[in-house]
């Protein structure tokens, strides 16, 4: 019965197996749930809108005014001595309408390749914990299996003190070893709920009480011509380069509708004036007529004639070319190219630093396959080997408990090795893809 519990320690020191859980599905259910990245896609929508505000004319304005009406005389319309409507509407000439346009549209491929760099940065950031949880995963194993083969140790060691052939010290040894074995496997239990915590939040996931993630990592290998010849299309593919590229576009439209802004505008005003009382201060006025015959019976009576209309147009232009305010145009025109030549360089300088990175990334795939290549072919094999050799040795008081430790902490370590190698392979993996632009299948 014990034989029987032992063989099933590791399993229940993981606890019950789930479902595996492929990268891909993560992925995609971050793209749809993810706050951020929705977010993101907001601002697109929002950034459209603005263009066809961007294209309208400046609103017209209208009024009424009533002029001069008598202190007392409530009846504002037939008493003033004129009603005026008008209406002005401003022209934007010089095709400034077009240019704030294309300013906006560059404006929206600016967000939209901000919203991509996220996206892949996202997909980057949910690769590296989903491989950090696929690690743990299998470092509790490791430890769960370590466990297993100290009880094995403990046992046979038992036997060897029973037969007086041990120290009972020498069991109460591997017992402390096989309790920090078991407390490394809860510390990364806790190490696990945490990275599911972070999982979960980069895949938007709301209610995450019972939610659990069973990490599994297809073999993949990448081909280094194919990453050579990605490399040479870094400038297109590359999200962050293409963030910078469509800023220096963004940047370039908002100067040259700067420089229209040096063109004038004109305004132009119409105006419909009603007067009630007749066109006043001239020979056929009632006003003037009315003075003449009686004065006083005109201050004290309002003449009735039908009203006179008049009407008058007026334009004017704005002079931005004044020397007194071109600078306010030409210096900002000036800004925005010092601005887009900044950036450029700046994006030149990014460039060249994401070459040198895809060649790190590369170095760092290459060590870590011939690292775990090499633990898992040849010195892992000979660890084991050599300590169940050391375990049949101890069962026969041939071999001592301090060699069969030392192979035991060696065996853990480089199993660890081995694990952090293969990590360590699909992190640079998936960095090497942020930075590409494009997975590598």
């Amino acid at each position: 019965m014990r034989l029987i519990i032992i063989a099933l320690l590791p399993t229940l020191l993981c606890g019950v197996s789930l479902p595996a859980q492929p990268l891909d599905s993560l992925l995609a259910e971050a793209t749809r749930n993810n706050a951020q990245l929705r977010a993101y896609g907001f601002a697109v929508q929002a950034a459209e809108h603005r263009i066809d505000a961007a294209g309208a004319l400046p609103p017209p304005q209208a009024g009424v005014s009533v002029e001069q009406v008598p202190v007392g005389n409530f009846n504002i319309v037939n008493s003033a001595l004129s009603n005026n409507f008008y209406a002005s509407q401003m022209f934007m000439l010089g095709g400034k309408l077009d240019a704030m346009q294309d300013m906006e549209r560059a404006r929206v491929k600016n967000e939209h390749e901000r919203t991509q760099e996220f996206a892949a940065k996202l997909r980057a950031e949910i690769t590296t914990a989903y491989t950090m949880l696929w690690r743990i995963d299998r470092q509790r194993e490791v430890y769960a299996s370590t466990a297993t083969l100290l009880s094995r140790s403990i046992e046979v060691a038992s036997a060897q003190v029973q037969a007086a052939r041990l120290p009972y010290t020498e069991v109460m040894r591997l017992e402390a070893e096989k309790s920090l074995a078991l407390l490394k496997h809860t510390t990364l239990g806790n190490e696990r709920k945490s990275a599911i915590a972070m999982l979960n939040a980069l895949l938007g996931r709301t209610n995450t009480a019972s939610v659990n993630i069973t990490p599994i990592l297809a073999e993949r290998r990448f081909i280094e011509e194919q990453v050579r010849i990605n490399l040479k299309r870094l400038v297109v593919s590359n999200p962050t380069l293409r963030r910078m590229t469509s800023m220096i576009a963004m940047t370039e439209a908002e100067r040259i509708s700067s420089e229209k802004e040096s063109i004038p505008d004109v305004m132009l005003q119409g105006m419909i004036m009603r007067m009630p009382q007749g066109m006043a201060l001239t020979a056929n006025s009632p006003i003037f007529t009315g003075a003449l015959e009686s004065p006083f019976a005109y201050v004290v009576r309002a003449p009735n004639a039908p009203p006179d209309f008049m009407y008058s147009l007026m334009a004017q232009i704005t002079l931005p070319f004044a020397p007194w305010s071109s600078a306010k145009y030409t210096a900002k025109t000036q800004e925005l190219a010092a601005i887009a030549t900044s950036q450029t360089l700046e994006r030149e300088n990014m460039e060249r630093m994401l070459s040198a990175q895809v060649e790190e990334q590369v170095q760092k795939m290459q060590t870590a396959a011939e690292t775990a290549d090499i633990l898992e072919k040849t010195v892992i094999p000979l660890y084991e080997r050599t300590l169940d050799a050391q375990l049949t040795m101890l069962s026969t008081a041939q071999a001592s408990i301090n060699t069969l430790l030392d192979t035991e902490r060696m065996l853990l370590m480089k199993r660890d090795d081995l694990l952090m190698a293969r990590e360590q392979y699909h992190l640079a993996l998936a960095q090497l893809e942020y930075l590409l632009g494009e997975p590598l299948r």
